[in-house]
């Protein structure tokens, strides 16, 4: 088996794993990268293009792929106001969802976020929410929705509220634990294994919506097959 990636958020947490465990995974023969800077990486399977976010889905040739992984995102604090948050994680994110769709690809793999509600009251929620509906409408093959809680794992740029949540549900963790586990953190390269798991050992259609236990079951089904690649 070779397939053809596209990684579009290779620059953040969940992105720069998947990127690592794509590159050294014998199931893909070629990945590809959209980015807005470079990522200073030199790898035989890695064909990176610097574009601004804006023009990613302009490139059509680029989406000629068999899996797409999204891990776009940006808080209100980076993009500085709503309008800016809602053209990444909305705009964006539909965008290049139609982009692939167009382009026949099979399977599209979503970060999103684990309190998604199109219908939610907070801001946040609601627009993450209406990005899994704008893609859901689009009716690709195979779309997986990602919704991790609390991510834990080194940033290149630091969140202090995410950090702060982290924290607090180490405390709680013992209550926790027999409640609802989607709430629980979960590391990046968990996230990231669980992606690619899902893309080779996965469901071949449906729109499936991928939390905590998931992201156990399908990082372990990746690591079990591809330990050289997990390692």
């Amino acid at each position: 088996m070779s397939r053809r990636a596209l990684l579009l958020g290779a620059t953040g947490l969940v992105g720069g794993h998947c990127l690592r465990l794509l590159l050294d995974c014998d199931a893909y023969q070629e990945v590809r990268v959209l980015t807005r800077r470079p990522l200073g990486i030199n790898h035989p399977k890695l064909i990176e293009k610097v574009v601004e976010p804006a023009q990613f889905e302009k490139e059509t040739e680029f989406f000629q792929v068999d899996d797409v992984f999204c891990a776009l995102g940006t808080t209100l604090k980076q993009a500085g106001s709503k309008e800016a948050f809602r053209e990444v994680d909305l705009g964006l994110i539909t965008a290049v969802g139609r982009a692939a769709r167009d382009a026949g690809v099979q399977r599209f793999m979503m970060v999103s976020a684990v309190n998604a509600n199109a219908h939610s009251p907070f801001f946040y929620a609601r627009t993450k929410g209406q990005a899994e509906r704008e893609l859901k409408a689009l009716k690709l093959p195979l779309l997986a929705l990602f919704q991790p809680s609390l991510l834990l794992g080194e940033r290149e740029r630091p969140r202090p509220v995410e950090a702060f949540g982290i924290r607090f549900s180490k405390i709680i963790d013992p209550i926790t634990r027999w409640t609802d586990a989607h709430w629980l953190p979960v590391s990046g390269e968990r996230v990231a294994e669980a992606l690619v798991g899902m893309a080779l050992e996965g469901p071949a259609t449906g729109v499936y919506r991928v939390r905590f236990r998931d992201f156990v079951v399908y990082a372990g089904k990746f690591r079990e097959k591809y330990p050289r690649a997990a390692s």
